[in-house]
């Protein structure tokens, strides 16, 4: 899941049922209850870690509940830089994860959402999907990228809710 600002808001109650329905199983089967199940990434982009980031304090409590199986991946584009002194946004952090998401997403029939900025933001990180599912098929973002990006969309495993 892909979210910068207040975008954030509807993945939140989706990260909360997880968390609902992880302590039920706990609670069932037992603390292995949750060993199967699939992992959850939130990409989560902002300005200031300060100033703009919502609901901060909760996401190390959904982490905790749900036992390795909900990361948190943050940018904060005004406090965090990459070596160059560019500024980091989400993209950049789904493509340091690009190991660990392409499988996901190619072999395990993950979602992905997208929620935010239309012109620059989704835009964006609707290209760096593509250069990752190019690449994890051995081939190009143009090509191979492009053909995964628009299966993601058919199949309804890509959605986005975005504004201008």
């Amino acid at each position: 899941m892909i979210g910068p600002g207040t975008g954030v808001a509807p993945f939140r109650g989706f990260v909360q049922e997880r968390v609902a329905l992880a302590r039920k199983a706990v609670e069932k089967n037992g603390p292995d209850a949750l060993a199967d199940w699939a992992p959850l990434h939130l990409f989560y982009g902002c300005r200031k870690s300060t100033e703009d980031f919502l609901y901060k304090d909760e996401w190390p409590q959904y982490a905790a509940e749900l036992r390795g199986k909900f990361k948190m991946h943050t940018a904060f584009s005004r406090e965090m830089t990459k070596p160059d002194g560019s500024k980091v946004y989400v993209q950049d952090l789904i493509w340091d994860a690009r190991a660990e998401l392409a499988p996901l997403i190619l072999e395990k029939r993950a979602y992905v959402y997208i929620c935010g900025d239309a012109k620059s933001m989704s835009k964006a990180v609707e290209e760096r999907l593509m250069r990752l599912l190019g690449e994890a098929k051995g081939g190009t973002a143009e090509v191979e990228g492009a053909k995964e990006l628009k299966l993601l969309k058919e199949r309804n495993r890509l959605m986005t809710d975005v504004w201008s």
